[in-house]
């Protein structure tokens, strides 16, 4: 099953809508192969044509950690926290 497949299913059990720029940050996390801060993943986003806020990329994030989509992680060597997206997330969807 896709990220996709996978957020929109559960929207679907929780009864919530599907906001697409969800989908879309939870793509750019795959991307990003690494964890990475909002503000770098906001910055390769804009870098690649992705019309978004900074505001909207925090609020994903911290939706997608709250799912069980990502997870989120403090970085030791600065203040900022870390988002990606988890093997065990990674290993469930369709290669």
């Amino acid at each position: 099953m896709s990220l996709y497949e996978q957020i929109n299913a559960y929207c679907t059990r929780h009864k919530m809508r599907l906001a697409e720029k969800r989908v879309i940050v939870a793509d750019q996390l795959l991307i990003a192969k690494e964890f990475t801060d909002g503000d770098q993943l906001w910055r390769d986003m804009r870098s690649r044509g992705i019309k978004i806020s900074p505001a909207t990329v925090y609020e994903s994030l911290n939706w997608l950690v709250t799912a069980g989509f990502a997870e989120r992680r403090f970085a030791t060597d600065s203040r900022k926290n870390l988002f990606g997206i988890p093997e065990l997330v990674r290993n469930t969807l369709d290669k």
